[in-house]
């Protein structure tokens, strides 16, 4: 039985008296009626309708009583795309077949219709949305729209509903493959003007009445009798464009082919793009390729889909998308990428302030480093309050306010931000070395260096100049909070927020409360993490909280083993199998060798034996060295000979390390270990807190699901800890 709910979306349809088009069949999609808060989205129901609608409108073409058709939305939504909720449910999920060959059978109809169609963007089109507008003749787009892509392959999926075979006719190939390929690795969607550069979006129209008259003007541009079979084209639609309506149908010649043809320049443009750069080191082939060998392979079926294109039929084409969702869709990736993708939906920031709150109207810095420029720069981008950084050295708290300075100048150069607005941002801005500018912020975030007596002495000269109700936060990543906190007077108003670095990038903060923090305190450290629109996660004080703790569980296996005499390179890469975003000397470069050297001391002092302290990494730290080569041409940088060197790999224990699928497990079954003690200790509360934190904080391949689904799948957790984190509910997989 079926426990999928569809929440199902209305087509709105009304006639409209156009005088450069005649009548005009307006089609408006919208949520079910009281929700109209919910964005239109495409179930079994909802594509029924939608496509019923537009198959309605073609019928009264077809028979002369409307001359144009026009698609449009409601709010800030044209349609959002498929409904993700259908995927959690393996009853619901077995109607994407049906409902695909829904969508192609109306995308063929369409390209047959007798009068032009028009799709205006006044909102988010996103996946099946944006392909139900590739139907049309004609996009338009409200200026400022955001939210127009096809994310399908971060889903696990592909653009199936005629996106994949329809994009390149739009847009051109390179922009087709980006949008297709490239964009949703990168959770990139494209606004209006975007969408306006490379031809998704032919005008920017303020509302339907204006997108009407562009439509209009766009097709009279594209009927020209003297180069056209006069048999081909609809003698009174022509004279309805220049100036007065139409009053038959006819073939509207508008439309071009939408495949290319073999051997053609669009078909060599489409191969070259296939055939283009990915980053710096591999082709975008080899990149679909190797996420396929770690059980990605939406990717590469959608970079095959594209090849096949040209000389192809679009019947032909649709076919095959047909084939490849069905497959997708049933894929072990695809329910890992849909329940990650959940969870990332209930852990977006909300758009209610966080009940109990204190109200926020001046922040202190405490640091002008990178870290606390970094931070400082967001909670003035984010709060839009006055932003007071100090150090004790001038010329460093300079330095600090230039940067945060530059953040918000960079911010306002990618366009995200106007000038006025930036200007008094960046004024908002100040840097000082006198504790006294401290007074009457409401809350000051320390960012010192990671020594629990300077955090101690900074927290004690604040308390001594800020009001008792201000907030005292730190940004530490491993220290214990509450031991921070000992000896003030008010320990109640303390509260971390783990920033990851470059805090301009990670969508993650670990909001970390002690036994003394009290509600209003935590429940401002969430309301300012929901301003800045990052993802926050909850943990308790405990070392190295959620993403540290785990990854320098991974760390100290890794490093275990080089530290036993193992070949460093066979160390490095055993754990490819994760597909995490990098391997893990880069990531210990990354991190800086001496801040790793101290958070693994650190945790292994807190935590005890599963938690390697490493006397290679502290050598390696003490030699000033790192443990990769810088390389432009590789996929991962190579190991330095400088690790062999110092490590050694002639240890006496070197036959026994384990390398490869050995210490992939061994990494499998620690990480299980640990968020289980994590869940006993009361660190977090439930499994998903970790998935969240590991997804966001590290990179976690989002087709594994999460962290814990992944150890479910792999057999980790029931070897582990004798019982898996969800059920059985993963343990078919993997």
């Amino acid at each position: 039985m079926s426990s999928y709910t569809e929440h199902v979306t209305r087509v709105l349809t009304e006639e409209r008296e156009h005088p450069g088009l005649g009548t005009v069949a307006v089609l408006t999609f919208a949520p079910p009626e009281g929700e109209e808060r919910r964005p239109a989205t495409l179930g079994p129901q909802s594509i029924e309708a939608v496509t019923g609608a537009i198959g309605a409108a073609l019928d009264r073409a077809e028979a002369g009583e409307v001359q144009a058709i026009a698609l449009t939305g409601t709010g800030r939504v044209f349609l959002a795309g498929a409904d993700l909720s259908m995927f959690s449910d393996p009853t619901a999920a077995g109607n994407v077949q049906a409902m695909t060959r829904a969508a192609h059978d109306l995308q063929v109809r369409v390209r047959t219709s007798p009068v032009p169609v028009l799709a205006h963007l006044n909102g988010v089109a996103l996946g099946g949305g944006l392909e139900v507008a590739l139907m049309a003749d004609v996009r338009t787009a409200l200026p400022g729209v955001k939210g127009l892509g096809l994310p399908e392959t971060s889903l696990g999926i592909l653009p199936g509903w005629g996106g994949t075979t329809l994009l390149q006719s739009v847009v051109g190939a390179e922009a087709a493959v980006r949008m297709i390929l490239e964009d949703p690795a990168r959770d990139r969607q494209l606004t209006a003007e975007q969408g306006l550069e490379i031809g998704l979006v032919d005008e920017l129209a303020d509302g339907l009445d204006e997108a009407l008259d562009q439509f209009a003007a766009l097709v009279a541009a594209h009927i020209d009798l003297d180069e056209t079979d006069a048999d081909l084209v609809d003698p009174a639609l022509a004279a309805a464009v220049a100036d007065s309506p139409a009053d038959a149908p006819g073939a509207w010649v508008g439309r071009e082919a939408p495949l290319p043809g073999v051997d053609t320049p669009e078909a060599d443009a489409l191969l070259d793009a296939l055939d283009a750069s990915h980053g710096s080191a591999e082709t975008r082939r080899a990149w679909a390729a190797r996420l396929e060998a770690q059980g990605a392979p939406a990717v590469g079926r959608a970079l095959s889909l594209l090849q096949a294109l040209p000389g192809s039929s679009l019947e032909e084409a649709l076919a095959r998308e047909v084939d490849a969702l069905e497959a997708l869709v049933r894929s072990d990736a695809a329910a890992g990428s849909m329940h990650s993708a959940e969870l990332l939906r209930r852990g977006k920031p909300g758009r209610t302030p966080v009940d109990g709150a204190r109200e926020i109207r001046r922040v202190g810095v405490a640091g002008a480093g990178l870290m606390a420029s970094q931070i400082a720069a967001q909670l003035a981008l984010g709060l839009q309050v006055p932003v007071v950084m100090r150090d004790l050295d001038e010329q460093i708290a300079a330095k600090g306010l230039a940067a945060a300075r530059d953040v918000i100048a960079q911010t306002a150069a990618r366009g995200t931000l106007g000038e006025a607005t930036a200007t008094q941002i960046a004024a908002n801005l100040s840097s000082t070395t006198d504790l006294q500018e401290f007074a009457g912020c409401d809350l000051v975030i320390e960012a010192v260096p990671e020594v629990l007596r300077i955090k101690q002495s900074v927290f004690a000269e604040l308390e001594s100049v800020l009001d008792a109700g201000a907030l005292l936060v730190t940004n530490t990543s491993s220290l214990s909070v509450a031991t921070m906190a000992e000896g003030l007077a008010h320990p109640e108003r303390v509260v971390g927020l783990h920033f990851f670095n470059p805090v301009a990038k990670m969508p993650l903060v670990e909001v970390i409360h002690t036994e003394s923090t009290d509600e209003p305190t935590l429940a401002t450290g969430l309301e300012v993490v929901r301003r800045l629109r990052k993802f926050a996660v909850r943990s308790a004080d405990a070392p190295g909280f959620i993403v540290n703790r785990l990854l320098f569980r991974v760390l100290g296996a890794v490093l275990a083993s080089v530290d036993a005499g193992a070949d460093p390179a066979e160390v490095d890469a055993s754990l490819d199998p994760l597909g995490m975003p990098m391997r893990p000397f880069e990531l210990l470069d990354l991190v800086g060798l001496a801040v790793a050297d101290h958070v693994g001391t650190v945790l292994a002092d807190e935590l005890g034996g599963r938690f390697h302290a490493s006397p290679g990494l502290h050598a390696m730290v003490e030699k000033q060295a790192r443990f990769t080569e810088r390389s432009r041409t590789a996929v991962h940088s190579p190991v330095s000979p400088t690790v062999a060197e110092v490590f050694g790999t002639s240890g006496t224990d070197a036959a026994a390390a384990p390398v490869g699928d050995a210490l992939l497990e061994k990494v499998q079954d620690g990480l299980a270990e640990e968020i289980a003690l994590m869940l006993e200790g009361g660190v977090v509360e439930r499994p998903e807190q970790v998935d969240l934190a590991l997804i966001l904080g590290a990179g976690f391949p989002r087709h594994r699901g999460g962290i814990t689904p992944y150890l479910d799948a792999s057999g980790a957790s029931q070897r582990a800890v004798g019982r898996t984190f969800h059920g059985e509910l993963f343990t078919g997989r993997g």
